[in-house]
């Protein structure tokens, strides 16, 4: 009970620590120097409190980090130093960016020594030669970030413009592109692999090319010949997936095609298997899509179908979830997949 009455009081002393970062970073920008400015010096209070929310943007937990006393030789400033236990897939030189970048407008020695035993890096900070912030960050094996697998899925990539779709391909992460079965999309699934790109094969009521059709007026054989055609010219699909809103699922004929395709060695996942953050405005989506992306009480393996556009807009969200230690996966990784196959 001691221990974690102590632990309670630790991280609320490290809350309230890190609330002073949205203090120091509105005195930054309202202070930005220019030719004409007087130079100004940062505290040691808003240096910690620099250095800690940096921290915090890489997804660093309280309980790896420890304060020790010390006593610096002709250095009144400090009395403590900063113990950083780090996980080995964090990239220390990024850190020391980080925090570098925030304090640039100050007159500020900035040093990082990094010893040979063990990777252990030492950072020291000055203003005005006077030392503000000592930390020694240590790579540790043990020490894991605790973040989330993500899985996008562009809902209308087979349907972008040439130039949103040139974006797609670009984008550096191995993203899977939804594709509805017709006679110009089989080259555009043809085109993904050699971008690193993924497809899943999407069942829809847009299906109108008659070698690829599914109706529920057609009979059982020309069912199958356009089953067989989706089968043939999309075997390098991940997954092939049905939109639960289209007349084919609601009809009497789905259980047939949903049985010729398991004959096939291939399971139709309906959307709803997935996340499909949607919403009237931006900050909605934001919202929403930071839920899923922070949850912890269901799969670790989060997968997202959405368009291109909403994707762009959290973008910025997912690249500070990367930074925490969340990774972007191929569909192909996934749980779901291994289960199917």
């Amino acid at each position: 009970m001691h221990f974690k009455k102590t632990f309670v009081k630790y991280l609320l002393a490290f809350s309230i620590l890190l609330l002073l970062v949205n203090v120091t970073i509105d005195y930054l920008k309202k202070h930005k120097k220019n030719d004409k400015d007087p130079v100004h010096e940062l505290t040691t209070t808003q240096i910690d409190s620099v250095f800690l929310n940096v921290l915090y943007q890489y997804g660093i937990e309280p309980e790896w980090i420890s304060i020790k006393k010390i006593k610096v030789a002709d250095e009144d400033s400090i009395s403590k130093q900063f113990i950083v236990q780090l996980p080995i897939d964090l990239s220390i030189p990024e850190i020391i960016k980080d925090v570098n970048k925030i304090i640039v407008n100050d007159i500020t020695g900035f040093v990082s020594e990094e010893k040979k035993m063990f990777g252990t890096t030492e950072i020291r900070i000055y203003t005005n030669e006077m030392l503000k912030l000592r930390a020694t960050l240590i790579p540790d094996p043990n020490t894991v970030r605790n973040g989330n697998d993500l899985i996008f899925i562009i809902s209308d990539a087979y349907d972008l413009s040439v130039s949103d779709f040139n974006i797609f391909l670009s984008i550096p992460y191995i993203l899977s592109a939804a594709i509805v079965p017709g006679n110009k999309t089989v080259a555009q699934a043809d085109s993904l692999k050699k971008y690193s790109k993924e497809y899943v094969v999407l069942i829809n009521d847009e299906m109108t090319d008659t070698k690829f059709r599914l109706e529920k007026g057609d009979q059982k054989e020309l069912l199958r010949n356009s089953i067989n055609n989706i089968v043939a010219n999309f075997k390098e699909a991940c997954l092939f997936t049905i939109d639960e809103k289209s007349s084919v699922y609601n009809s009497t004929i789905y259980n047939f095609i949903s049985d010729e395709f398991k004959k096939r060695g291939i399971k139709l996942i309906p959307l709803f298997e997935f996340i499909t953050p949607t919403a009237d405005e931006d900050k909605e989506l934001i919202s929403k899509f930071r839920f899923y992306c922070e949850d912890k009480s269901s799969s670790k393996q989060k997968i997202f179908f959405l368009s291109f556009e909403n994707f762009q807009k959290v973008r910025n969200e997912l690249e500070k979830f990367r930074k925490k230690g969340s990774n972007i996966i191929a569909l192909s990784q996934t749980i779901l997949i291994k289960e199917l196959k």
